[in-house]
C-alpha cells in the first residue's frame, strides 16, 4: 500500500499525542512532534516516489531549457554551390554511358517511380544530348491534366536544357529560372518545380558552374589520345576533341537529329564526321562549305575512308580542311589546308 507524504504526517502528530496524554509529559509531546517531522521530511525528499516525482520534473525543466534556448537560432542555411560542386565531382565523367549517366541523375530525382521514367530518359538522352555533354539533373514537369502522363521531361546538361513534352521535344539554351525555397525552372509553356524534382536546383546551379569553366578552358597542350572507334558517336567525340586542339577551344558535338548536317560546331568553325565505307564525294563537302560560309566559318571535314578526287580538288580551291580518320581514333591530315591547321595547333603545344 502506496503511503504519501501528508497520511504520515497526520500518523506522527496522532502517535505525539497519544503519547503525551498517557505520559502527561509536554516533553514527550514537543520530541514527537520533532521526531514527526524529520520523519515527514525525510519521506517527502528519499522515498521512491519523491525520487520518480524529482526526476520527471528534471526532465521536463531540461526539455523546457532546451526548447528556448533553441528558439531563436535559425537553422543552418543550405550551401547549394557546394552541393553543385561536389555533384560535378560525384558523377559519372564525359565519355560514360547514357545509361550510367542516367541512373546516377535517378538517384537525385525523387520521388517519382524510377524503372519507366529511367528508361524514358535513356531514350531521349541517347537522341539529343550530346556525346561530349554532361548530364547533370532530370526533372519530371507539372501535369496539366489527366491525359498528361506525368508532366514534360527535361535533362539538365551543362550546355541546354532538354525538353520532352508528348511528340515535342527540343533544347532550350536559356531556361528561365526561379530561385528559392519553392522555386522552378519555366521553359516556355512547361514547368519543373524544386519541390518535386529533388536536386533539379543544384543541377542548375553545377550546369552554371560547368559554364565557367567552359569559358575558361584552355586549348590542350598535346595531341588528342587515340581510342577505339565503336560507332559514330565514338568518332564525333573524337573530333570534337582534335578541334579544341586546333585551336577551336569551344568546339563541343552537336545532339543527333538537331545538327542539321553538323556534327561539332564552335564560335570559328563547323566540322562533319562520316564514318562510312567509300569515300567521300564533292557534294557532301561542297554542303559542309556551304553552312560554314553562312555561318562565317571554317569548314572542316573528317572522313574514315578519306575522300574522292573531285571532292579533294574542290576543298583546295574553296580552302575546306579536310581530316581522315581511323578505327583506331588515328587522325592524319589530307590536304594543305589542314596541314597548316594542324602544324600550327603542333607549333602552339611545343611552345
Amino acid at each position: 500500500m502506496a503511503i504519501n507524504t501528508p497520511a504520515l504526517g497526520c500518523a506522527a502528530v496522532a502517535v505525539s499525542l497519544v503519547a503525551a496524554v498517557v505520559l502527561a509529559s509536554w516533553t514527550v509531546l514537543w520530541v514527537g512532534l520533532l521526531a514527526s517531522l524529520g520523519a515527514v521530511v525525510w519521506w517527502a525528499g528519499f522515498s521512491p516516489a519523491a525520487r520518480v516525482a524529482a526526476a520527471d520534473r528534471r526532465a521536463i525543466q531540461a526539455v523546457e531549457e532546451g526548447a528556448a534556448s533553441s528558439a531563436g537560432v535559425t537553422p543552418p542555411v543550405r550551401d547549394v554551390a557546394q552541393e553543385a560542386k561536389r555533384l560535378l565531382e560525384e558523377l559519372p565523367p564525359l565519355g560514360s554511358t547514357v545509361e550510367d549517366a542516367v541512373a546516377a541523375c535517378m538517384t537525385r530525382l525523387g520521388p517519382f517511380d524510377p524503372q519507366p521514367l529511367a528508361v524514358r530518359f535513356t531514350k531521349l538522352a541517347r537522341a539529343h544530348v550530346a556525346a561530349d555533354e554532361w548530364i547533370l539533373g532530370l526533372a519530371v514537369g507539372v501535369a496539366r491534366g489527366p491525359s498528361d502522363n506525368g508532366g514534360a521531361l527535361a535533362i539538365v546538361t551543362d550546355r541546354a536544357l532538354v525538353v520532352k513534352d508528348r511528340d515535342v521535344v527540343y533544347r532550350d539554351e536559356e531556361p528561365v529560372i526561379q530561385p528559392g525555397e519553392y522555386g522552378r525552372l519555366d521553359s516556355g509553356a512547361r514547368t519543373f518545380l524544386f519541390t518535386s524534382n529533388h536536386g533539379l536546383e543544384v543541377a542548375l546551379t553545377a550546369r552554371e558552374l560547368a559554364a565557367d569553366s567552359r569559358r575558361t578552358a584552355v586549348i590542350p597542350a598535346g595531341r588528342p589520345p587515340e581510342r577505339l572507334i565503336r560507332e559514330a558517336r565514338d568518332a564525333e567525340l573524337i573530333a570534337a576533341e582534335w578541334m579544341r586542339y586546333l585551336g577551336f577551344a569551344d568546339a563541343v558535338a552537336t545532339a543527333d537529329g538537331a545538327d542539321g548536317g553538323i556534327d561539332v560546331v564552335s564560335a570559328r568553325a563547323v566540322a562533319q564526321v562520316k564514318l562510312e565505307g567509300k569515300p567521300t564525294g564533292r557534294p557532301t563537302v561542297q554542303q559542309l562549305h556551304g553552312v560554314a560560309v553562312h555561318e562565317g566559318k571554317t569548314g572542316v571535314f573528317f572522313a574514315a575512308a578519306g575522300y574522292t578526287p573531285q571532292a579533294r580538288t574542290w576543298a583546295q580551291t574553296s580552302g575546306t580542311v579536310l581530316f581522315r580518320f581511323d578505327r583506331q581514333g588515328a587522325v592524319e591530315p589530307v590536304n594543305a589546308a589542314a596541314h597548316q591547321l594542324l602544324a600550327d595547333a603542333d607549333a602552339r603545344g611545343r611552345q
